[in-house]
């Protein structure tokens, strides 16, 4: 069954304390609507200031139309986080591609920047959310949201572990860092934003490729390697 919907006119209506006229949407269009609507908020007023009264309000929904999706705010947050990194995920085939047809390091760091910085300016306050360190959530659901990280880490592993020639170990570390300057690089991109993408793209690769010392796979000298 459908529920109520809010007009369009406002990104996000009855911030104003009133409910917005409703019309009626599917199960599927209504729980990205619900998401939509809570990362705006999150976004806007930060994860503590944000209710799942607000978010029922601010949808044109009542509170048990909000809970028929997500029994809690932990659980709207984290469906919040799990859409913004299988959008990130999506993202890396392309580098994945490059990997497998054996270019370089600095291409295939050059061009994942492109795209992930892409994301982010087509869509700030999504990541706004995916990056915000201060939320505190239950046992339970940080150790869900610290499996979604886990895995892009993975999937970056596997692109730098044929880069590189580092062992298990080393390359687990290195894409670890690579995550960490990417999501934070992203941050501060977002804390400036006059600075233009294509000066931030070069950051990055240079902050990897200079500052980790990274050769590109036709190297003769490649670190982890006699």
């Amino acid at each position: 069954m459908s529920d109520p919907a809010p007009t369009p006119a406002n990104p996000v209506p009855g911030a104003d304390g009133s409910r917005p006229r409703r019309t009626r949407l599917s199960r599927e269009a209504r729980a990205a609507q619900l998401l939509d609507v809570a990362e705006t908020l999150f976004a806007e007023r930060g994860f503590e200031g944000t209710s799942m009264e607000d978010i029922a309000r601010a949808a044109g929904v009542t509170r048990p139309a909000v809970y028929a999706h997500h029994a809690t705010k932990d659980e709207i947050f984290l469906a919040c986080v799990r859409r913004a990194r299988a959008e990130l995920e999506d993202a890396v085939r392309e580098p994945e591609i490059l990997v497998a047809a054996g270019a370089g390091a600095r291409a295939v760091i050059t061009r994942a920047g492109e795209i992930f910085f892409s994301m982010l300016e087509r869509d700030p306050r999504r990541w706004m959310v995916l990056f915000n360190p201060s939320v505190a959530l239950s046992g339970t659901l940080a150790a869900e949201l610290a499996q979604v990280r886990s895995r892009t880490i993975g999937r970056i592993a596997e692109m730098t572990a044929r880069l590189t020639g580092f062992d298990e170990q080393r390359n687990l570390a290195f894409a670890h860092a690579v995550s960490g300057v990417g999501e934070q690089l992203g941050r501060w991109w977002l804390q400036n934003p006059e600075v233009p993408r294509a000066t931030v793209v070069g950051y990055y690769c240079d902050f990897i490729t200079a500052g980790l010392a990274l050769p590109g796979p036709g190297d003769a000298a490649r670190p982890g390697r006699s």
